[in-house]
């Protein structure tokens, strides 16, 4: 036992057996509160490590956690977990893989055998065992008893065959989902969606088929059965990439939307409680590095899509790499798209906002218009962060 888990055990955090847990010196013991539990064969490292009281760590089995940020009452059965944020009451079960730029926010959950990366589950949104969800977010619900869910066996599909993952797919929304009013998405089991695609609130994509198409919101789809096609493939001609880059900056403008999300209303609750600031800052920085990451995805993109083909998806595809490099500081920049939001929507938001609540709680409280007003907030982030000159350059007629 290192002198690290000795003076966590003295300030009150529970480690019961200490001979077989790792505590790494790197930890900031600051950022460890009393009341926490670390179960037996668990290691916890890296300073950007946070984890609050009720936390419990390694309930199932060992858990090796990684400069995560884990909230109050958060549940990590058993797993590896890798640079992301478990936000109050989240939780995930035994042998899960959970790798940098996932976000748990509140009371959101997954069962066994999980694998997360770059992956947004928004509050009470749940998903089930046995199941692959990166490169997704997913919003939807009111309540516990109200709430997006996956079923077991899902596979959000994001590697292609040139070899990107420029394959965010986006099942709701967070300008709308954000405020937990909207109705519930369900995935169904044994099943998967290619990415990447949006998915409407209050849509059913039903168990046992893949999914490659848009839904609009409130449609039952049973299946998308593909054509009996065989042809000759060439992995340096990408299709519809133009498409594809417009999903990705979609996705993105959504991130932004979070992001102002957590930098103003969220920070309001936790004003006065200095950890869970941190915890908001956190989340603040895995946005902006899941905006960066999703830039990756595109330039990589861009470098294999190489068209052979004429006309206009052969301009676009040639010009991609410069309108990405000219696009970078707009694409990233999710405080400048923050800034330019409705003030008075947002105002109107914060003034209905009370310090020390959870945001599960607060949103049940909101008042009608509050709730109205957030969402054309969070709506002109949106609009500003699409309408950015560069970004419209970007998506632009290559002829242009």
């Amino acid at each position: 036992m290192n002198s690290v888990t000795q003076l966590l055990i003295g300030k009150g955090v529970v480690i019961p057996c200490p001979e077989i847990t790792w505590i790494e010196s790197d930890i900031n013991p600051d950022r460890i509160e009393a009341g926490s539990w670390i179960g037996p064969g668990s290691k916890i490292s890296g300073q950007e490590s946070l984890i609050r009281r009720g936390a419990r760590i390694g309930t199932e089995g060992p858990a090796f956690v990684t400069d995560c940020a884990v909230g109050h009452d958060v549940v990590l059965a058993s797993g590896s977990f890798t640079e992301s944020v478990f936000l109050d009451g989240s939780s995930i079960g035994p042998s899960a893989q959970v790798r940098f730029g996932t976000l748990l926010d509140e009371r959101a959950s997954a069962a066994h055998c999980v694998g997360l990366k770059q992956t947004i589950l928004l509050p009470y949104a749940t998903l089930g065992s046995l199941i692959n969800f990166c490169d997704a977010l997913l919003a939807g619900g009111t309540g516990s008893d109200d709430h997006s869910e996956v079923g077991s066996g899902f596979i959000h599909f994001n590697f292609t065959p040139h070899g990107d993952k420029a394959t965010p797919s986006l099942f709701g929304n967070v300008c709308d989902g954000a405020w937990l009013r909207e109705s519930r998405v369900f995935l169904g089991g044994s099943g998967g969606v290619v990415g990447p695609v949006s998915i409407g609130f209050g849509t059913v994509l039903a168990a046992g088929s893949v999914y490659r198409k848009d839904r609009g919101p409130g449609i039952l789809v049973y299946s998308e059965p593909l054509p009996a096609v065989a042809r000759a493939f060439d992995p340096k001609e990408v299709r519809g990439v133009r498409a594809r880059v417009r999903r990705n900056v979609d996705y993105m403008s959504q991130l932004a939307a979070l992001y102002a999300f957590f930098r103003d209303a969220r920070a309001v609750l936790v004003s006065e409680d200095a950890l869970g600031a941190l915890l908001n800052k956190s989340t603040l920085k895995l946005l902006v590095q899941s905006g960066q990451e999703r830039f990756k995805q595109l330039t990589k993109l861009a470098d294999i899509a190489v068209s052979h083909r004429e006309g206009e998806e052969g301009r676009y595809c040639a010009s991609l790499s410069a309108r990405l490099s000219a696009a970078l500081s707009a694409l990233t920049d999710f405080e400048a798209a923050a800034n330019a939001a409705d003030a008075q929507a947002r105002q109107h938001v914060l003034s209905s906002l009370r310090v020390g609540q959870t945001w599960c709680d607060a949103a049940k409280r909101l008042p009608t218009s509050s709730v109205a007003a957030g969402k054309k907030w969070l709506g002109g982030v949106v609009e500003s962060y699409v309408n950015n000159p560069a970004v419209a350059a970007l998506l632009g007629d290559p002829s242009s």
